[in-house]
């Protein structure tokens, strides 16, 4: 059993509840609440000297120190914030400036990072790989910008540990001395920038054992993030009735064979990756993760044509992220269960802003993690709510493990967090209602969040753009 210190809680927390999700999700509420506040007092007295957006922050507000949990709500950034350079500097090319623009945002120097002759956003952000910690994510910027986050490497390994860990054990069981290695089927892209498509990797990493063969995506193809950035700026200019004001970059011009191919593949893709996963992959215990919607279509077309308990019962399945404008039969996830063939379905809450993910217990509610602080805000006014009892408004959290940025975020989403009563399932922690919904979706207001259910939809509006100009 590990020793449990401080420093262990604050940077490495599977190990200080050696690695059990009980033990997690059993620790008494005024221990935890001693834990959080001393870690984020100790994370804020770091990030304030080490990135210069806090520091001017707080220095405007005139915060010195965190001594209660809520001291820390007026720096919570918006999401905005991860968009918040001149989108001009990436229609000029003009990454040293955007290199500076990131470097408010982490503590990680980028100070190496040589941006002579880089011309696109693709091989800038290959280039902030290859030079420092961070492994950068977009967003796939449906409200007219992209934005750009700068994640860490070691985080990212890190989040994909805790996954194995929640989805190969169970709550009220001991963790398993050996983790299994299994095949990973992504009904999504190979490759590319945006959030979901950043995890490739580190799937391969975590759950296959880097076995390249067991990875098992639906299309072989990664997204261009410049084309991404061209359907951004689409979007935007389309709002305003300036279509035929856009700027089209000639090295996306160049590539328009290359995008018209690609999508004229698709329906091959699609049928060749039903029939891998449905005939090399029978009967395997497998990793697979989607949003409802896009598990829900797979499932239905594999029952209508008669296929169904494709994989192992003890399969991994794991969804959430909302319905994100889609209407399904109350009976979905027995559709999908049957398609699948597995025992259940892990749901999971999480946003691309932090690194961590909120798991559902078979109450169907999201557990808070124990290294993450929620907070319930006024939706008019962003002050907190009070920490105890049932509390509805807008979500947002400081995920406190975070170090390559600032970890308090606040979110589009209304939730629903019960402070002061154990859940049903039994276990101590702090958790969220099922139903989450969008402020925007409630109010009808675009948003634009990391989602991989828009990948696909903004990436076929700007290769139908490019097809409609003359080559």
């Amino acid at each position: 059993m590990t020793t449990k210190t401080f420093e262990s809680f604050l940077n490495d927390p599977i190990a200080y509840f050696d690695g059990s999700i009980t033990e997690m999700h059993m620790i008494p509420r005024a221990e935890l609440d001693a834990l959080q506040r001393r870690a984020l007092a100790t994370r804020f007295a770091q990030h304030r000297e080490s990135i210069e957006m806090i520091h001017n922050l707080a220095d405007r507000l005139g915060i010195t120190e965190m001594r209660d949990l809520d001291d820390v709500v007026p720096l919570l950034l918006p999401h905005t914030a991860y968009k918040s350079y001149p989108s001009v500097l990436l229609d000029r090319k003009r990454f040293d400036l955007m290199t500076g623009w990131l470097q408010k945002l982490t503590p990680v120097d980028l100070s190496g990072i040589d941006c002579t002759g880089c011309d696109s956003i693709e091989e800038w952000i290959d280039r902030l790989d290859e030079g420092s910690e961070l492994r950068v994510i977009t967003s796939s910027g449906t409200t007219g910008t992209i934005s750009i986050i700068p994640k860490d490497k070691e985080g990212g390994f890190y989040q994909m540990r805790t996954w194995r860990l929640f989805l190969f054990q169970r709550f009220g069981e001991k963790p398993p001395e050996v983790y299994p290695d299994v095949d990973v089927v992504w009904p999504n892209y190979a490759e590319g920038k945006l959030g979901h498509l950043r995890m490739v990797g580190l799937l391969k990493n975590e759950f296959t054992g880097n076995d390249e063969s067991r990875f098992h995506p639906l299309y072989q193809q990664a997204v261009s993030t410049d084309l991404m950035f061209l359907a951004s700026k689409l979007r935007a200019a389309a709002s305003r009735g300036e279509l035929d004001r856009v700027e089209i970059d000639p090295k996306l011009l160049e590539r328009k064979a290359e995008f018209e191919a690609l999508e004229a593949r698709r329906p091959q893709e699609m049928e060749a990756f039903f029939s891998r996963i449905t005939s090399e992959l029978a009967g395997k215990q497998i990793f697979m993760t989607g949003t409802y919607a896009m598990l829900y279509e797979l499932a239905r077309s594999g029952l209508e044509r008669g296929v169904k308990n494709v994989f192992a019962r003890d399969s991994a399945i794991l969804t959430g992220g909302g319905m994100k404008g889609h209407t399904l039969p109350g009976d979905y996830m027995e559709v999908i269960k049957d398609f699948l063939g597995v025992d259940r379905i892990q749901e999971g809450y999480g946003m691309s802003e932090t690194s961590t993910f909120h798991w559902a217990c078979e109450e169907g509610r999201y557990h808070v993690q124990p290294w993450c602080i929620p907070y319930v805000l006024d939706p008019e006014t962003s002050r907190p709510l009070p920490r105890e009892g049932i509390q509805t408004g807008r979500a947002a959290f400081f995920d406190l493990p975070l170090r390559s940025h600032w970890g308090g975020s606040i979110t589009g989403d209304e939730i629903t967090v019960d402070f002061g009563t154990r859940c049903a399932c039994g276990l101590e922690s702090a958790h969220i209602a099922h139903e989450i919904m969008r402020y925007t979706e409630k109010e009808g207001i675009e948003d634009d969040r990391i989602t991989c259910n828009a990948t696909q939809e903004v990436h076929d509006e700007a290769v139908n753009f490019l097809k409609e100009l003359e080559a």
